[in-house]
């Protein structure tokens, strides 16, 4: 049995949002902590390892998606591909959410008047099959009128990460930091079991950074992820911000 790090007690409180996130990709990038720190709300810093900021691109599937209890017809099952900072706010370790992408108008409109996330819509697809003893997961979106893919090949068989890696760092986070349209900042607890992963044997990807999220991101083309993570996923409850 590997060592993991273990998740925050129980939130007693009703979830607001309820799902199961499932084959969970992520690329990871190391950048300049300015670059994040400009981006975070009031009280948030950025979560540096090695002496830098990290951020990464995910892409996974959202699946008997609930609000509040209840499903909502076209925002049950859906692909997301986000990009998300490594950020902490004292001993608090999340993330901090840049850009989130969905194919559904309706709920990308939600999303950002009711709750002030960075949601944008566009054309999107992923596919998972069982090749063997392999599982291949792909994603694919267009953003104007450019197409973008993310594609892994890893075992079906999975472990629990080791203590204090890199996978820790990305997959260890309990909150979600943002702020209201006010600018009032704002946390937000996500409650999961620890993620098991998936070994990759094969990753695949095309992504213009800049094209994508903005000129200042365009470095990211040049760099390398220091770690492609494929989580198994689970159940994830997210609760509304209070104590």
């Amino acid at each position: 049995m590997h060592p993991h790090p273990t998740p925050p007690d129980v939130e007693r409180r009703r979830p607001f949002l309820t799902a199961r996130w499932s084959n969970i990709i992520t690329l990871t990038f190391p950048v300049a902590p300015r670059l994040v720190a400009a981006r975070l709300p009031p009280g948030v810093e950025p979560d540096l390892r090695g002496g830098l900021a990290h951020v990464s691109v995910a892409a996974f599937d959202f699946l008997d998606t609930r609000i509040r209890g209840r499903r909502i017809p076209g925002f049950v099952n859906f692909p997301e591909v986000n990009l998300r900072a490594y950020a902490r706010q004292g001993d608090r370790r999340g993330i901090v959410l840049l850009r989130e992408l969905v194919p559904s108008r309706l709920a990308a409109a939600i999303a950002r008047l009711r709750f002030n996330e960075p949601f944008r819509s566009t054309p999107m697809e992923s596919r998972t099959a069982g090749i063997g003893s392999d599982l291949v997961v792909e994603h694919r979106w267009r953003w104007e009128d450019r197409r973008f893919h993310v594609r892994v090949t890893a075992s079906q068989g999975s472990e629990l990460p080791v203590q204090g890696g890199i996978e820790e760092y990305v997959l260890g986070r309990w909150w979600a930091f943002g702020q209201t349209r006010t600018g009032a900042p704002r946390a937000v607890r996500v409650q999961h079991p620890v993620w098991s992963l998936r070994r990759i044997k094969d990753v695949d990807y095309d992504i213009e950074f800049g094209a994508l999220y903005g000129a200042e991101w365009a470095e990211l083309n040049r760099t390398p992820p220091v770690a492609t993570l494929l989580a198994v996923g689970s159940a994830v409850s997210v609760f509304p911000p209070g104590r």
